[in-house]
């Protein structure tokens, strides 16, 4: 039979397979182009880092179900290793898909399997940015009232319109943070969470929400099952750039930490002006290269405190870990002994300062 007589004869059979190919492709697993997963390859790496970004309304089932799919193909004998990262307020929609290279080099640090990346309902905008304009427009408008008076009204009525928004944006966020932590406990995954700036104010709200079931909004009380409320529980625990200073963990939720729970701030205390508060029912780990809570995490996702925050996230490194804990710790502020002691005996009262009383929050 000559080349094109045999053809002929494998042409239906081949016709055949492509149709069979064609009407049943084969199956395309959960994450292969979702443009909710994102795959980021750090230097030096040999596997992709993917990150599940979940929208601001987003089902949690379909997110846990998203990173069952995946840990089903990687990991084998051991539970799979989910790290939650809590982004802060002033940040655009843009400059959060900027913090995807940091988000990848934190968990890669971390050795986590997995990165969860939550958009929370953050104010984008700092009302302090507009405070001079806002002051120009009142002093226009009540051209009669002296300079001084409309200042000091515009700065109480910016404080207090940013409190009631800041109260409702973390109220919101603790609520359904604390549902989608519950929704990956129910399947047998204890995520870890970094919190930073906004986030970490949010962990404070999920452990009054534990205490009390329940958390007021400003306008409303907002409630969650018995059932999410037993199911809260998480490996490790990082915050940074802690936005107030009367705030805690509370002791439920400590409970509920298995592993550390840590604060990082800045080494020298008048940088905590800056939004950096000392964090009550948890280790507050002074370091020097820590920034100002809103510039968070400008730090180079190649450096080497990426590395220091993903041991105190979950590396399972030791020497990384004591690394972590010693290489990283307080240096000498670089202040006169007279100046430090003055700003020493400010940052130990600091904790008392409660700004929503100063502003009359109602």
């Amino acid at each position: 039979m000559s080349v094109y007589a045999r053809l002929i004869a494998l042409l239906p059979l081949m016709l055949i397979s492509a149709g069979v190919a064609v009407g049943e492709p084969p199956p395309v697993s959960p994450w292969v182009q979702n443009p909710k997963w994102t795959h980021v390859r750090l230097p030096g790496a040999v596997t992709l880092l993917p990150i599940r970004t979940v929208a601001e309304d987003e089902p949690w089932e379909p997110v846990v179900q998203d990173v069952q799919a995946y840990l089903r193909t990687l990991v084998f004998g051991r539970p799979g290793r989910v790290g939650f990262y809590g982004h802060g307020a002033f940040v655009t929609s843009a400059q959060v898909q900027d913090d995807l290279l940091f988000v990848a080099a934190l968990g890669a640090a971390a050795e986590m399997d997995v990165m969860v990346f939550p958009h929370w309902r953050f104010p984008t905008r700092n009302p302090l940015a507009e405070l001079p304009w806002n002051m120009l427009l009142a002093q226009l408008k009540n051209p009669q009232q002296h300079p001084a008076e409309t200042a000091v009204e515009t700065m109480k009525s910016t404080a207090r319109q940013f409190a009631r928004d800041n109260h409702a944006a973390t109220a919101h966020a603790a609520v359904r943070l604390a549902e989608g932590i519950s929704a990956f406990y129910a399947q047998h995954l204890t995520p870890s969470l970094a919190a930073f700036s906004n986030s970490a104010l949010v962990t404070v709200r999920l452990g009054q929400l534990l205490e009390a079931g329940q958390l007021g909004d400003g306008t409303a009380t907002i409630a969650v099952a018995e059932g999410v409320r037993q199911g809260i529980y998480l490996n490790n625990l990082v915050t940074f750039g802690y936005p107030l200073p009367n705030g805690q963990i509370a002791p439920a939720l400590q409970q509920r930490v298995r592993g550390t729970l840590v604060n990082v701030v800045p080494v020298e205390c008048w940088q905590q002006w800056g939004g950096n508060f000392l964090l009550r029912g948890g280790v507050n780990l002074p370091v020097s290269w820590a920034p100002a809570h809103a510039d968070w995490p400008r730090l180079s996702p190649y450096g080497p405190e990426v590395r220091i925050l993903g041991a105190l996230f979950g590396g399972q490194s030791e020497e990384q870990s004591r690394h972590a804990l010693t290489g990283f710790g307080p240096h000498p502020p670089r202040d006169a002994p007279r100046l430090r002691g003055l700003w020493n005996h400010v940052c130990a009262h600091m904790q008392r300062f409660d700004p929503a009383i100063a502003f009359d929050r109602p």
